[in-house]
C-alpha cells in the first residue's frame, strides 16, 4: 500500500511580518480602546464632580452673603463701642447709658464666626483624577486658587479670629458673640433678659468696659474683623466669578 506524505513548506518571511503585525495591531487597539474606556470614565466622574462643586459653590455664595453683612454691621457696632466708650470717660453720657450701650452693641455682635469651604466635591476630583482633564483653563486656575490658595489663607484666618475673639473675651470680660439664645436650646436655663440684667449689674464687668484699656482692646479685634471681612469679601469674589465660568458649560 502506498503511503503519502505530506509536505510541510517553510513560511516566508513576508508571512511571518503579516502575523506580527496583525497581533501587534491586535494589541495596540485594546489598549487603545482599555484607555479611552478610562478616559470617559474620568471625563464622566469630572462632570459629575463639577455639577456637585456648582452645589457646593452656591452654599459657600449663601454663607459669605451672611457674613459679609454680619461682619459689616460688627465693625460698625465695635467702633460705636469705642467712641461710646471715649464720650463716657469725658462725662458726655451717664454710666448707666454707658452700661447699657455696650451692652445692646453687643447683644447683636455677629462677629468672631469663621468660614468654612464646602469642598467635598474639590475632594472627590482631586482623588479620581479629574482637575486633569477639564478642557477650560480659567476653570482649571480658578479652582485652585479658590480651593488650595485661598483655602489655606481661610484656614489661617479662621483660627486667628476664632484666637482673637477668645482674646477679647477673656480681657474685656464682655459676654461674647451676642447673648441672644436659641429657644431650642436645651442646656442654657437663664432668659436673655435676665442674663442682661445679670451683666449690667455685675461688678467685674462694669469695672472691665469702664476701664480706657477697653477702647484699645475693641481696636485690637476691630483691626482683625476688619481683615477677616476683607478676606471674606475677596472669597466672595472668586466664588462669583467660578461660578460665572461654569454658567458657560464648557468644562
Amino acid at each position: 500500500m502506498e503511503v503519502h506524505h505530506h509536505s510541510h513548506h517553510p513560511k516566508k518571511w513576508n508571512e511571518y511580518i503579516t502575523e506580527f503585525l496583525m497581533l501587534f495591531l491586535a494589541v495596540t487597539l485594546g489598549f487603545l480602546a482599555e484607555n479611552i474606556r478610562e478616559h470617559q470614565v474620568v471625563v464622566e466622574r469630572k462632570n459629575q464632580n463639577l455639577e456637585a462643586m456648582v452645589l457646593d459653590l452656591k452654599k459657600d455664595s449663601a454663607t459669605l452673603e451672611d457674613l459679609t453683612k454680619f461682619y459689616t454691621t460688627g465693625l460698625k457696632n465695635l467702633e460705636d463701642m469705642k467712641y461710646a466708650s471715649l464720650l463716657h470717660q469725658n462725662g458726655k453720657i451717664s454710666k448707666n447709658d454707658y452700661v447699657d450701650f455696650i451692652i445692646q452693641k453687643f447683644d447683636s455682635l455677629s462677629v468672631g464666626i469663621g468660614f468654612f469651604q464646602n469642598n467635598s466635591a474639590y475632594k472627590n476630583l482631586i482623588a479620581t483624577g479629574g482637575l486633569s482633564v477639564i478642557k477650560s483653563g480659567i476653570i482649571k486656575k480658578l479652582i485652585s486658587e479658590y480651593y488650595e490658595e485661598f483655602g489655606i489663607k481661610l484656614a489661617d484666618n479662621n483660627h486667628l479670629i476664632d484666637q482673637d475673639l477668645n482674646e477679647y473675651i477673656g480681657k474685656t470680660s464682655i459676654f461674647g458673640v451676642g447673648i441672644k439664645q436659641d429657644s431650642s436650646n436645651k442646656i442654657t436655663k437663664i432668659p436673655n433678659k435676665e442674663l442682661i440684667e445679670d451683666f449690667k449689674n455685675n461688678a467685674d464687668f462694669q469695672k472691665s468696659i469702664l476701664n480706657p484699656t477697653f477702647r484699645m482692646y475693641t481696636h485690637k479685634f476691630e483691626f482683625r474683623c476688619g481683615y477677616f471681612l476683607f478676606v471674606l469679601t475677596t472669597c466672595k469674589e472668586m466664588n462669583k466669578k467660578l461660578l460665572k465660568e461654569f454658567e458657560k458649560r464648557d468644562y
